[in-house]
């Protein structure tokens, strides 16, 4: 493992990005691939969205470059050919609206095509003091995780730089994980992931050079994110590090899931499929605080680093029960006060527009009585 590999692989895929981004970007307004602003959308008029594309290409151009050999790339081949079946998916849903049945069924097929190939959920490690577990559980925890967290990871990509913040914070503390457990490839992978984000971001944030990384980025990052986090998990049993290992993937996987959990249970307690958009995830309830988008992705960014962060101290001190349990009613306390803010400041909404037709409604009489 060459340290000038190293350092060049983040470096190179951001280059290629940032070179790539302003062709391809053309290229999916004349092909109309873009985003239009709707009563979900807030965004001002149509975004490109050619941010997966551009992230996926850099990736493996720089891995071909960098990757010490091409049996090291065949170590991680699954997650590659994975995500690129996901980011043609993303990409077709972006132009033509895919069913979710049919996003669904290719999740479910990539997830069982990971555990074939090895990629599973083999312990719980001591969760509940529960830790090998039957080759049919690992086979069904598999194939929900892989598939919830992909669902989760994509749910997160609401406002601009949440997605690929959350995705950067991610593959820099899993390359810290990869080096610890000697898995150079997922190593050069996350790095490659990093600089490609970390381009993609420059345009992301801009005004006239805007794109969105569309579900062809989100869904393929999901995916990278959770395999990964197993394959790291599966190095590390059986060693010194998979206490700290395990925390920092729970802590990272933390918000998005939880999140999605929420929304889902409010919906379907609401009489609504668990699928239907809206505007109630959690980096919408920050934006009730009253603060622009970069911000409140900040804001959101910023809790997750915190839920890693108790993870990792509660995980590696004490047990990993406590540690989960310690993460979920973080979330819990803090996605109340945010959604308790919301009814606030809907209520008050509501009662301005309420005083605002009074106000209307009188002011023709007072001007017929002068």
């Amino acid at each position: 493992m060459s340290l000038t590999n190293l350092l060049a692989t983040p470096a190179i895929s951001l280059a290629i990005v940032l070179i790539i981004m302003p062709y391809i970007r053309k290229i999916a307004i004349k092909t109309n691939l873009v985003d239009k602003p709707d009563q979900r959308k807030k965004h001002s008029g149509q975004v490109p969205l050619t941010g997966g594309l551009a992230i996926y290409f850099a990736m493996m151009a720089t891995l071909l470059v960098t990757s010490p050999s091409w049996e090291g790339l065949s170590e991680i081949r699954i997650l590659l050919i994975a995500a690129g079946i996901l980011l043609i998916t993303g990409w077709i849903d972006d132009k033509t609206e895919l069913r979710a049945s049919v996003k669904f069924t290719i999740q479910i097929m990539l997830a069982y095509y990971a555990f074939l190939n090895g990629i599973r959920i083999e312990s719980f490690f001591g969760i509940l003091g529960i830790h090998q577990i039957p080759v049919i559980l690992q086979y069904a925890i598999t194939l929900v995780v892989i598939t919830g967290v992909v669902n989760a990871f994509n749910l997160m990509d609401g406002i601009d730089g949440l997605a690929a913040g959350l995705a950067l914070v991610s593959f820099a503390l899993f390359g810290w994980l990869a080096f610890l457990t000697g898995q150079t490839m997922l190593l050069f992978l996350f790095l490659a992931l990093a600089g490609g984000l970390a381009g993609f971001m420059r345009f992301n944030f801009s005004r006239d050079k805007k794109v969105f990384m569309g579900d062809a980025g989100s869904l393929f990052i999901g995916f990278i994110m959770v395999a990964s986090a197993i394959m790291l998990l599966q190095s590390a049993q059986g060693t010194a590090n998979v206490k700290l290992v395990l925390s920092v993937i729970v802590g990272i996987l933390a918000l998005p899931v939880l999140d999605s959990l929420r929304v889902y249970r409010r919906r379907a307690k609401e009489g609504f499929s668990p699928l239907r958009a809206d505007r109630t995830h959690f980096h919408h309830l920050v934006l009730h605080l009253g603060i622009q988008s970069q911000h409140a992705a900040l804001f959101t960014i910023s809790v997750s680093i915190l839920m890693i962060g108790l993870g990792v101290a509660i995980g590696t001190l004490t047990s990993i029960t406590l540690m989960i349990l310690s993460i979920f009613t973080a979330f819990i306390i803090i996605s109340s006060l945010l959604s308790l803010n919301n009814k606030v400041t809907t209520w008050k909404e509501l009662v301005n527009e309420m005083e605002h037709k009074q106000n209307v409604a009188k002011s023709p009489a007072l001007q017929n009585n002068s």
